[in-house]
């Protein structure tokens, strides 16, 4: 599951952008969070719900738009 279609059903949405999660933090942020939360599912980590997503977006200094 990608980064966005995992923050989507979190999210329990339909559909969306990665722009609207991103709440206007740096774009390179993003970046390295995405990278990380790629790395951590490879190890068998699942993100189920906003407060997993949130702990490891709040280690790159970004803040998920619910």
């Amino acid at each position: 599951m990608t980064l966005l279609e995992n923050l989507i059903k979190v999210n329990g949405q339909t559909g969306g952008t990665i722009h609207q999660f991103s709440n206007g933090s740096k774009w390179e942020n993003w970046r390295y969070f995405e990278a990380s939360y790629y790395d951590l599912i490879k190890c068998g980590i699942e993100f189920p719900s906003k407060t997993s997503f949130d702990k490891l977006a709040k280690e790159y200094h970004i803040k998920i738009q619910w």
